[in-house]
């Protein structure tokens, strides 16, 4: 199996490296330190399995490494590990379809037993930050073609995928995206992917 690790520090690389290697034997690892080399990376290597993505990447914001990947590169199982533990992070990485989120304060046992579990097949998000309910939501209001349009934002798709796969010109897109992002009081594409977290509005 093939491991891809993204994360802009080295000494991260060689412990999830570490890892990795312990829970799933004769693995390859492959390192990268932007969103950029990431995507590059997984894209010419047909044979990688699985990615370890940090949040907290140079030019990402929030989900933002998560969502671009997984735009980019919809078919790959993305593992988030992230500093970051708070109730909207998960529920939001969640949503916008990781296979699992792993604490950076997790135990490195429970990292060798997660990895494991996530190689075979299964998912794992900490149980009791899923537990904590994240902060309620504005009442959204949302009609039926805008609420379409913020799913394929969670899935991480552009305003030109989203015209193509609900058949509506960019501009129309653009509206209801704004639409969107008044009725959830939300001024990005994070805060609005956080909110449907919230909201319990998973992409299709």
């Amino acid at each position: 199996m093939e491991v891809l690790i993204v994360d802009d520090h080295a000494f991260i690389h060689e412990s999830l490296a570490a890892v990795v290697c312990k829970a799933v034997t004769g693995t390859v690892i492959h390192t990268a330190g932007t969103l950029a080399d990431a995507i590059s990376v997984a894209r010419g290597n047909e044979k990688l399995g699985l990615v370890l993505l940090d949040l907290g990447l140079p030019g990402c914001t929030g989900i933002e490494a998560l969502t671009r990947f997984r735009a980019a590169l919809p078919k790959l199982s993305v593992v988030v590990v992230s500093a970051a533990e708070n109730a909207e992070c998960v529920h939001a990485a969640y949503a916008a379809g990781a296979a699992g989120y792993i604490p950076k304060t997790t135990p490195p046992s429970v990292m060798v037993a997660t990895v494991r579990l996530i190689t075979e097949g299964g998912t794992w998000f900490p149980p009791e930050i899923m537990a904590t309910p994240p902060q309620e939501a504005p009442k959204a209001g949302l009609t039926g073609r805008q609420t379409a349009v913020l799913r394929l934002l969670v899935k991480g798709l552009g305003n030109q995928q989203i015209a193509r796969k609900l058949a509506i010109s960019e501009n129309t897109v653009k509206q209801h995206t704004h639409a969107v992002y008044a009725a959830l009081k939300v001024s990005s594409r994070t805060q609005a992917i956080v909110a449907a977290a919230r909201l319990g509005i998973k992409p299709d």
